[in-house]
């Protein structure tokens, strides 16, 4: 089971994934409060306002499901195959990105191990969504990457966090493709300048399909990920190889700043990037969650 958000017919909804098939929990969620004495619309719109609202959970997900109200409507909150997938933070505060957190990673870009947790952004605007194309400018020559990442997504505010208290922070887990001009990237280390630029092109952040909630996830450090080109296998690993531990990165990162609902931080990724190239089709896959599909245009 995961939340998703949709949209169809120039209208937005959060969608979720059952076992059964896919429903508009927004809907189903003005139904459920109604049916609790609250006849005021919720109007929830993006996963942002559902992980405020704390319903962004397996537990609460099923008390809403469940509900003889909504049960009773169900066949009404089916979602077809049409709706067009967005990304499940509409607009994050902030992407955070985090380098050579897996060793072999590191070592295959002939970079030394941090002795903490190594940090940057990718700008907003390089936020696309599941099924949506990765474009790359013709203007950028030599080689562009694949990097599939362990996506955290924030639901309470916090600064100075605790590693023992940090997981009270975690709404749930969503995948995360972080496109990287590899060749520029190179060029900017050389220079001293910042990672930025590489990372932050427009639909060079595809995050998707939806959101996994944390309740629903036994150990976010024992899950498979893997990432395909063409149906080629090119990067599998576990989260259990990750050099930083999710509690320790948002302890180091709530450090330096506040982190607010919404907030996406990339893990970082495991062995085995690579080039692509135009009309490639890049499937990123998280067992429980499904999978990240982009194709790329240059």
């Amino acid at each position: 089971m995961y939340f998703f958000s949709y949209s169809k017919d120039n209208v937005s909804g959060i969608g979720i994934k059952m076992d059964n098939g896919s429903f508009d929990f927004s809907s189903a969620l003005d139904i459920y409060q109604h049916s609790q004495g609250n006849a005021t619309p919720v109007s929830v719109t993006f996963l942002q306002v559902l992980v405020e609202m704390e319903f962004c959970s397996k537990e609460a997900a099923e008390e809403v499901m469940n509900n003889p109200w909504v049960q009773a409507k169900a066949g009404e909150l089916r979602l077809s195959s049409t709706i067009t997938i967005e990304p499940p933070i509409a607009r994050p505060g902030k992407i955070i990105g985090i380098g050579r957190n897996y060793k072999a990673h590191a070592a295959e870009l002939d970079h030394n191990l941090p002795e903490a947790p190594l940090f940057f952004s990718k700008a907003l605007t390089s936020l696309t969504a599941h099924n949506r194309p990765i474009i790359i400018p013709d203007w950028v020559t030599g080689r562009v990457d694949h990097e599939a990442e362990l996506g955290v997504v924030v639901t309470r505010e916090g600064r100075h966090i605790a590693e023992n208290d940090a997981m009270a922070h975690v709404a749930g887990y969503t995948l995360v493709n972080d496109i990287t001009a590899r060749d520029m990237q190179k060029t900017d280390l050389a220079e001293g300048a910042p990672w930025f630029r590489s990372k932050s092109m427009d639909t060079f952040c595809p995050v998707g399909p939806g959101i996994l909630p944390a309740d629903s996830v036994t150990d976010p450090h024992n899950l498979t990920i893997e990432l395909s080109v063409n149906g080629e296998t090119r990067q599998h690993a576990n989260t259990g190889d990750m050099l930083f531990s999710i509690p320790r990165l948002i302890a180091e990162i709530s450090k330096y700043m506040t982190l607010q609902p919404g907030d996406i931080i990339a893990t970082g990724t495991p062995e085995g990037v690579g080039p692509i190239e135009n009309g490639d089709l890049l499937e990123v896959s998280l067992q429980g969650l499904g999978t990240l599909k982009n194709t790329v245009q240059r």
